[in-house]
């Protein structure tokens, strides 16, 4: 392959970069056990380069994370090329480190969002979860001097047996204060992580339950919500609990794609695994990589044969593609096998342990609330002013 190829049928709507493992926190469930920055890390000059490539592919988004992304001294110098490119920019961080330039030079870069974790209500529990004591009450001054400063916030919650239970106090802290929120479910990759701590199948749905719960007791403009990619399709019960109204498979190599410092490039960094990485930017530029016809074949080649035992005799594996690839790996050791899918759940759950007719089933939660989704899209990518 040569710079000269023609467009992958393909748009990178959003690269996630890992700028950096460098981190001042040791998070339980942190999937790359970051803490200390790899030695092979991108220089400026790379990190600048590999901006100006990304453009070149049709990149319509970045996001910055860590680590620790603040933590690189370059880090407003790389995140200016963003923009000054035309990309939107999002930045994903602890919450942690904070200074009167910090906060000048985010306003600046009018970013998209600017989302920061936090995993319990509890202070006690989000420090032990962080392992930093202290680390809640700075994520939360951040948070309130974000917000004062007009930028668009968002909050991330990873949720496992430890924080399950502080759903419902997370959302009566963030409620009617601008604050979009996503909650995602922890993986097993890290190395600090029990894997004793992952939602089993009743706790993983009872987060689909708690998300749809919240969206028919708040319009989207009090809380808005979203469960992340991993969170579970096609049930006859919930609607959609991401942030779109229909799964459509895993987008990785397809419209997200991730960086990690390094320079390697995988369709998506929750999949933790030297065997996905297409290949390295030192070595041949993003364009080349994302152009290549044999890139990313697991999303762009997927065809229903390969579906698992999970999947197979789904009427959805067409566009679904087998659910999250991270969570069927995680649970399967399997591409296109996720386990979790929530309408496999209910079948268990309800034809097999309560003794539903599932086949029967109906959603009798009626019509979503009109324009949900359009109007969550519109707070998810940085426009909370009430425009269209």
């Amino acid at each position: 392959m040569n710079a000269s190829m023609p467009p992958a049928d393909y748009t990178p709507a959003c690269v996630v970069w890992e700028l950096t493992l460098a981190c001042n926190l040791k998070c339980l469930h942190c999937g790359s056990t970051a803490g200390g920055r790899r030695a092979t890390e991108l220089s400026t000059a790379e990190a600048l380069a590999l901006c100006e490539d990304l453009k070149r592919t049709g990149c319509l988004g970045v996001a910055l994370m860590g680590g620790e992304p603040l933590l690189r001294k370059d880090f407003f110098e790389i995140a200016s090329k963003v923009r000054s490119l035309g990309m939107e920019l999002s930045v994903i961080t602890n919450g942690t480190i904070r200074s009167e330039e910090i906060f000048k030079n985010l306003k600046e870069l009018k970013p998209r969002a600017v989302a920061v974790s936090l995993d319990a209500a509890d202070p006690a529990l989000h420090d032990r979860i962080r392992g930093v004591q202290g680390a809640f009450n700075k994520t939360s001054s951040f948070i309130d001097r974000c917000l004062g400063e007009g930028l668009p916030v968002s909050v991330i919650t990873t949720v496992h047996k430890l924080n399950l239970k502080e759903l419902a106090g997370l959302r009566d802290l963030l409620k009617g204060r601008g604050i979009a929120w996503q909650v995602q479910t922890a993986g097993g990759e890290g190395g600090r992580f029990s894997r004793e701590f992952l939602l089993d199948r009743e706790e993983f749905y009872s987060v689909g339950l708690f998300v749809e719960a919240c969206r028919r007791q708040f319009t989207p403009e009090e809380l808005p919500v979203i469960g992340a990619h991993d969170l579970g399709y096609h049930s006859l019960l919930l609607k959609n609990v991401s942030l779109y109204e229909k799964w459509e498979g895993c987008q990785a190599g397809k419209a997200v794609a991730g960086v990690r410092s390094d320079g390697g490039v995988l369709g998506c960094l929750a999949i933790n695994d030297d065997k996905f990485v297409e290949g390295n930017v030192r070595e041949r530029s993003f364009y080349e990589i994302w152009n290549d016809p044999g890139s990313f074949r697991y999303t762009r080649g997927f065809a229903p044969d390969q579906a698992g035992p999970n999947c197979a005799a789904c009427e959805h594996v067409k566009t679904c593609g087998g659910g999250c690839n991270e969570m069927s790996l995680m649970k399967t050791g399997a591409l296109h096998n996720d386990p979790y899918c929530f309408c496999r759940i209910e079948e268990k759950l309800l034809a097999e342990e309560l003794k539903w007719p599932f086949n029967g089933l109906r959603s009798g939660l009626g019509a979503a609330p009109d324009g949900v989704f359009r109007r969550l899209g519109r707070i998810f990518s940085g426009r909370r002013d009430g425009a269209s």
